[in-house]
Order: structure tokens, then sequence, then C-alpha cells
């Protein structure tokens, strides 16, 4: 038995936020590395034009790759929150398209169980129905 598919722009957003998740990932690696290579290379390029300048390449190569780190960290932290939003707002519809469904079958059985009284024959006259029948 399936009932019919409710919540669709709930559905459409929960794949939404997933794909955005992954793109935010994808996003995120790219800038860790382009900006671990680009900060080196350009705290290497200014200090050999600045004067006087103490030879601190290593320092502007760490600075970048530490700037890389928090770059990434927080695309990390982006791809999980859009990935378990989506995952949430997909498991809320599940959950309620799961209750309906066994409201339904629950509602079947209900009325499969039930005695129609239009039709129903009378094999024991009178009583309750716990009681044994008469000896004849």
């Amino acid at each position: 038995m399936t009932v019919p598919k409710r919540f669709d722009v709930l559905r459409f957003f929960g794949g939404l936020l997933k794909v955005l998740a992954w793109i935010t990932l994808v996003i995120a690696i790219i800038g860790a590395i382009s900006t671990a290579i680009l900060g080196g290379t350009l705290g290497s390029m200014l200090t050999g034009y600045i004067p006087n300048a103490p030879q601190t390449g290593w320092l502007t190569s760490l600075g970048a790759v530490a700037a890389a780190l928090v770059v990434l960290l927080i695309g990390l932290v982006n791809f999980v929150l859009y990935y378990a939003l989506g995952e949430f707002i997909s498991l809320l519809v599940a959950v309620e398209e799961n209750t309906r469904l066994s409201a339904a079958l629950l509602l079947k059985m209900h009325q499969e169980t039930q005695v129609d009284t239009r039709t129903a024959v009378a094999t024991y006259p009178g009583g309750f129905t716990n009681e044994p029948a008469p000896y004849k």
C-alpha cells in the first residue's frame, strides 16, 4: 500500500541543501589550496621587495598554511551544517509519510475486522457473548 507523496517543496529543499553542502565542500577545498599556494607565494614576493626586511619567507608560508586550514575548517563546518539540515528535512518528510501509511493500514485493518450488522446472522439468541451456549 502506498500513500500519495506530499510536501514536494520540502523534498526539493532537502535535496537542494545536500547539493549545496557538496558544492560548499568543493569550494572550501579549492579555496584552502588556493590560499596556501597564493598566500605563500605572495608573502615570499613581498619580503624580497621590502628594504631592510628580515628574510621571513617561512613565516609567511606558515601563515598561508594556517589561513588555508581555517578556510578548510570553516568549509567543513558549513558542509556538515548544510548536509545535516538537508537530511533532517528529509527525515521529517519520511516520518510524516510513514505515519500516514501506518494510519491508513490501521484504518484498513480496523475496517476489515468490523462485522457488518446488516448481513450478520445471529447464531446465539440473547445473552452475553462470553456465556456458554445453552444445551439443546
